[in-house]
């Protein structure tokens, strides 16, 4: 991408004016090496010819006149994608004139039989350059670094990041060389990354119907990112009803989320590993920037502007409430679908596959979603008394350490579920995997993304898509039960499969299998199971953790981001069930007792907090005045 800027800053001058040189000394290099096929008559010619150069290249510099290193700096530009300020400004004009001229006199050693290495070891010294012939060589450019990137890094888990990063630098930067990426450079790449929408890539129309799409740019993305932003802040900006603080909650809302600083510091990591790999092609890389450079010069980017908010939307990865989990447990997935194809439409089936099952098991013993989908047939044990599952038990499965290969005692609830029963049930041909249909929704071996977009399609229409609350959080969910129930710390980590203290994993002893068993059917769900007449296998009659819907909250701020308005609605009445005021409420008792009304509804029925952490904090401060 080229810069818009009138000026070069150092950096970027020294990078162009090491182009040149290299351009310059290679093409000596090449002249030298041909040197036998040339005659004295031509030699002398182009000494006279390098020497008027050199007379002409100090009587421009004289006048300022730089048109006479125009084409060179040009040429350099265009490879290392940096845009030349015009008129070529005084600095660079003689800096480039004065390397021209050391250039030409470089040559001329030549001519007279210097070898291009002697005669022009002054000159790349300067530069910081030990080895001649790896600089003069034709340089590394973004694509080929990349191509020694997954040759360095071949895991196919890593493939994504990798070829996300260079799809963005090639669009920012093009096919220039690696030495060019300085540090500024990458200031501004970083800096134009932290702008990209945070959803950004899928607005290009591929469906069934449509297999080619259309193809948008990044910088086309940011673009209309930006403008829908500029026009939602001065449509709040207008309104006087309102506080700053407020607008910025709103805003926090309305506008596009953008890139999180995790998501960048990743992409740092990319680079850094893309700068190793061009090492070893015998390239000596800029420096790679640091988190804290990243983040300062991303924070300088921010204008001076009362209602600037930068929304980045990370996820917190929250439990489940036990509303949305007693949802998710009635709803048509457990008590009787359409289709196999339409999960959420309520009808006589109940498919057990993996969709049916690998929720419960997640639910149920809170293991990483990978390490379910690719169960085995052989990974489900008897030991000690217990059915087992074997979690990440193969060399080839997805565990992150030796603690994350365990045996964990299948729950009562699948038990009672039947899943032994349906697990006997089995054909010959269902093949190796315990869920061979969630394994072939991957075409690249990322199983856990393939089943979460499937099933987070199912979850939207079932009006259970949140995006804290999504399924990967059912893993935390499952881990806060137990700490709830004052599961001791050494088997929380054994059935999550962290480092641990006294429970050994694998070869644990019947005492511990108990144990173990024991935590894990902690997790009450309080969920009915019993017979219907159309299914020959029990089933979910109903759930009892959410006895009430939840209500949802509205909070607006003031200037002091404290609360100038609650209310609380439910959902199934036209008229709100609380209403606080500020304006209407200033004295201390009338807020004590709006506290205490609020504490009175909370002790009855589940909340649904706004996402905004101000607006939260402002409804808990004014419950602590009851």
């Amino acid at each position: 991408m080229e810069k818009n800027t009138e000026t070069l800053t150092a950096a970027d001058t020294k990078a162009l004016l090491t182009e040149v040189l290299r351009a310059e000394l290679g093409r000596i290099l090449a002249a030298q090496n041909q040197a036998g096929a040339t005659s004295d008559a031509e030699l002398d010619h182009r000494i006279a010819e390098l020497e008027e150069e050199n007379r002409m290249l100090r009587r421009a510099a004289r006048s300022e006149n730089w048109n006479s290193v125009q084409e060179l700096l040009e040429k350099a530009s265009q490879l290392i994608a940096i845009s030349l300020p015009q008129p070529i400004s005084s600095d660079l004009g003689r800096q480039a004139s004065s390397l021209k001229r050391r250039i030409n006199d470089v040559e001329l050693d030549v001519i007279e039989g210097d070898d291009v290495r002697h005669a022009s070891r002054s000159l790349i010294s300067e530069q910081g350059i030990s080895d001649f012939d790896a600089f003069v060589k034709a340089p590394v450019l973004v694509s080929r670094a990349f191509a020694q990137v997954r040759v360095n890094y071949p895991k196919p888990s890593m493939q994504g990041n990798i070829n996300a990063l260079e799809n963005l630098m090639l669009e920012f930067f093009g096919d220039i060389p690696v030495t060019a990426i300085t540090k500024e450079r990458q200031k501004e790449f970083f800096a134009w990354q932290a702008r990209l929408p945070r959803v950004q890539g899928r607005a290009h129309g591929k469906n069934r119907f449509n297999k080619v799409g259309k193809i948008r740019s990044k910088s086309e993305e940011i673009s209309d990112a930006d403008a829908h932003d500029m026009m939602v802040t001065e449509e709040l900006r207008e309104r006087d009803d309102i506080s700053v603080a407020e607008k910025r909650a709103l805003l926090g809302e309305r506008l596009v989320p953008r890139r999180t600083f995790a998501t960048i510091k990743r992409d740092r990591d990319g680079l850094n590993r893309l700068f190793k790999s061009a090492v070893d092609l015998g390239v000596e890389p800029p420096a790679v920037l640091s988190y804290k450079e990243i983040e300062r010069h991303i924070a300088a980017q921010a204008p001076t502007d009362e209602l600037y908010v930068r929304v980045t939307k990370p996820k917190l990865r929250k439990p489940w409430t036990e509303e949305r989990l007693a949802k998710l447990l009635t709803s048509s997935i457990y008590t009787g679908c359409q289709s196999k194809h339409r999960r959420w439409k309520r009808g006589p089936l109940i498919i057990r596959d993996a969709t049916y099952w690998v929720p419960l098991i997640v639910l149920t013993i809170g293991s990483r979603i990978a390490e379910i989908l690719l169960l085995k047939r052989s990974d489900i044990l008897y030991r000690n008394g217990h059915y087992c599952f074997a979690i990440s038990s193969g060399p080839a499965e997805p565990g992150k350490t030796e603690d994350s290969r365990r045996v964990i005692p299948i729950p009562q609830l699948l038990l009672d579920l039947g899943f032994v029963e349906w697990f006997h049930a089995l054909p010959e041909d269902h093949g190796v995997l315990l869920f061979p249909e969630a394994v072939k929704r991957s075409s690249n071996g990322d199983v856990t993304s393939a089943f979460g977009k499937h099933l987070r399609r199912i979850f939207d229409h079932l009006d259970l898509g949140d995006f804290d609350e999504d399924f990967y959080a059912m893993r935390k969910t499952f881990h806060s039960i137990l700490r709830s129930e004052e599961v001791n710390d050494g088997q929380r980590k054994a059935i999550a499969g962290h480092r641990h203290g006294d429970v050994l994993n694998i070869h644990y002893t019947a005492h511990q299998t108990k144990d173990l068993k024991a935590a894990v059917d902690k997790v009450n769900l309080k969920i009915e199971i019993g017979r219907r007449r159309q299914y020959g296998f029990p089933v979910i009659k109903s759930c009892a953790l959410a006895k009430s819907s939840a209500l949802d909250v509205e909070v607006t701020l003031n200037d002091h981001s404290e609360a100038a308005s609650i209310i609380i609605r439910d959902k199934q009445l036209v008229d709100p069930l609380f209403k606080y005021d500020q304006r209407l409420q200033k004295k201390a008792e009338d807020r004590k007792h709006a506290a205490r009304q609020l504490r009175d509804i909370i002790a009855q029925r589940p909340l649904n907090f706004p996402k905004n952490t101000l607006k939260r904090a402002a409804f808990e401060h004014l419950m602590a005045l009851a």
